[in-house]
């Protein structure tokens, strides 16, 4: 029997993942949980538990423990274990990394439709925990094998091989698509996969670019208001990369026209600007560009951009033809926003280079 998909993640838990893992990841714009229960143990939305999890003590960790260890099959405390040891602690601790390998593999081999699969803290890194990926592989391909239409378990399973087996994980989003082609989590998910196929081969391919824009196009035809806001950046860097200026400018125009207060607001004027001054940089029109670089710099934030930081795309672009003094600017008009320690020591860097006529690194930042 078909089982319709519930979205995972909500755009705030893009907050708490800076660093850990990638933009593609972390940054998903999708509805909310659906409602439970009061009094029920899976009432309390995922998102709510990450934090939680992730801001737990050693005392309430050890506490934890001893829950689980007398009822194994509570999902709600091993959500937030999961979550605790699914951060950082697993990249520097190999207890910390054994620990949430044994929790994401309960998960997936007793209770798959779990909201926590999916998110972050349940994915193992095919390269830092390559025994626990595999493992973890086979268990999600069992479970799909049992229920090949349980579209639950195809998002679950594609969003944990979407870095490991990306072609798989495409196969996994299609036959959900089939299966439910009203849904717009499906194509926003494709879209996002093509997209990271596009970074991965350095941003050149243009086949990809293509795909991307496609997808993300059916899911702004499916999407209500709320969705489609939050694809509009999507749409308008897709545009971008296929060589599609018209629609750029179009989806990069529909960002600046919304004024409607929100998290995304200054998503929308950041990356509204960027994309119509990289447009106007393909014109030759140098002066738009760095008008639209300063004018996306004096964006008030967002829960994103104040985690990951600004895009440096158009950044980029004007250093290449030596126009350092606007871009040094920018730089200091990010760090209104971007302003914890380890961001201004970042821009920093990058200014000492940009002033002596270099073009930093500018790593993923030029993809957030």
């Amino acid at each position: 029997m078909m089982k319709t998909s519930t979205p995972l993640m909500v755009n705030m838990v893009a907050t708490f993942v800076i660093g850990l893992y990638p933009v593609s990841l972390a940054a998903q714009s999708v509805e909310p949980h659906e409602e439970r229960p009061e009094g029920s143990s899976s009432h309390k939305s995922v998102r709510d538990a990450i934090v939680e999890g992730w801001n737990l003590t050693p005392d309430q960790v050890a506490s934890l423990e001893e829950k689980l260890a007398m009822d194994p099959s509570d999902v709600a405390v091993r959500t937030q274990l999961l979550a605790y040891y699914g951060g950082s602690r697993s990249f520097r601790d190999q207890s910390a990394k054994e620990a949430k390998r044994e929790h994401a593999l309960w998960f997936i081999r007793n209770s798959p439709e779990s909201e926590i699969l999916g998110t972050p803290p349940s994915q193992i890194d095919h390269i830092l925990d390559s025994e626990g990926y595999s493992e973890a592989k086979r268990a999600w391909m069992s479970q799909i094998d049992r229920e090949p239409e349980n579209t639950r378990l195809l998002g679950h399973a594609a969003a944990f091989l979407k870095f490991g087996d990306r072609r798989t994980s495409i196969e996994m989003l299609e036959q959900a698509q089939s299966l439910d082609p009203s849904n717009p989590e499906w194509p926003r998910e494709l879209g996002h996969l093509h997209s990271l196929g596009a970074q991965v081969s350095g941003g050149g391919d243009l086949k990809s670019a293509e795909k991307t824009l496609e997808h993300f196009q059916r899911a702004y035809g499916l999407a209500d208001d709320s969705l489609r806001d939050s694809l509009l950046d999507y749409l308008a860097k897709a545009a971008f990369s296929a060589d599609q200026l018209d629609q750029a400018r179009h989806y990069a125009e529909l960002m600046l026209q919304n004024a409607e207060p929100g998290w995304n607001s200054g998503n929308r004027v950041h990356h509204g600007n960027l994309v119509l001054g990289r447009i106007a940089l393909r014109a030759d029109n140098i002066e738009e560009a760095r008008s639209r670089l300063l004018a996306a710099g004096n964006t008030t934030g967002s829960p994103q951009l104040n985690s990951f930081g600004p895009n440096m795309s158009l950044a980029k672009d004007l250093l290449e033809i030596g126009e350092r003094e606007v871009v040094l600017e920018y730089f200091k008009l990010c760090s209104r926003f971007w302003d914890s320690d380890r961001a201004k020591d970042t821009l920093d860097k990058w200014g000492v280079l940009a002033a002596a006529g270099r073009i930093p690194d500018f790593g993923a930042n030029l993809h957030y």
